[in-house]
């Protein structure tokens, strides 16, 4: 192919990379709209005026950014699943929230007022008891949270905002992060199981094979008529020498 040749061939790459940017934005902005939501996570000091130490709790909000309304149908939670995009959002998870943060009792799998419709502008905040952090991080490994519309969509928090949380819930509640196994480990774990199925296999085929070689053995051990000075019954086993008699006796 000559320059002139390779030239168009940019040329009609660049257009057909421009047509797709121009129908998308047309697509996203006008004809199918979506609102951007912001979720925020953070662990929120109460006070009361009273001169008692102040209590904490946890705060879960949502704002909508526009450009049109939207419904919220209620919070979720998941664990750090890779940067694969089909494994993003498996596993999630429903957390217990309460009314309001002088409440201790739970409220169940939804929040009051929950599906909420927001406007522009408008958010939602969730709480959570002070205490159930720490079972987040050390039984349920929970590390991203955010709400879900009534579309499908889900709408987490941002990275900073998880690496925030949850060196502020190590701090302050003591929990203890799982210990994630590296990537040499696992591949050592999984070779390591791989060899033991493989041991484990040819144990399994080789067993008939070796129990017919021991009858074998045996019976030309027994019919030996020079058993006691023939060194090729000598060479046996000695778990077969033991299980044999002396045929004279």
């Amino acid at each position: 192919m000559t320059t002139a040749d390779w030239a168009l061939v940019i040329s009609l790459c660049s257009v057909v990379v421009s047509l797709a940017g121009f129908v998308w934005n047309v697509w996203s902005k006008f004809i199918y709209p979506r609102a951007k939501v912001r979720s925020y996570i953070a662990v929120m000091l109460i006070f009361d005026g009273d001169g008692s130490p102040a209590r904490k709790t946890i705060q879960l909000s949502a704002t909508n950014y526009g450009p049109t309304d939207i419904t919220l149908r209620g919070h979720q939670a998941k664990r750090r699943q890779g940067f694969l995009w089909f494994r993003r959002n498996r596993e999630l998870a429903l957390i217990n929230p309460i009314a309001h943060p002088d409440s201790t009792t739970t409220t169940g799998w939804f929040a009051p007022g929950f599906p909420k419709k927001l406007a522009v502008g408008e958010g939602v905040d969730v709480y959570f008891s002070a205490d159930a952090p720490k079972r987040w991080v050390e039984d349920g490994g929970l590390y991203y949270f955010g709400f879900s519309d009534t579309f499908g969509r889900l709408h987490w928090c941002s990275r900073a905002n998880a690496r925030k949380f949850r060196a502020d819930v190590e701090e302050d509640f003591g929990a203890v992060e799982p210990r994630r196994s590296g990537p040499l480990e696992t591949i050592k774990a999984g070779a390591t199981q791989g060899w033991k199925k493989v041991v484990a296999s040819v144990v399994a085929r080789t067993a008939p094979i070796k129990a017919r070689f021991c009858r074998k053995a045996k019976a030309r051990y027994l019919s030996c008529k020079r058993w006691r000075f023939c060194n090729r019954c000598a060479s046996i086993t000695a778990h077969i020498r033991a299980n044999v008699t002396d045929p004279n006796e």
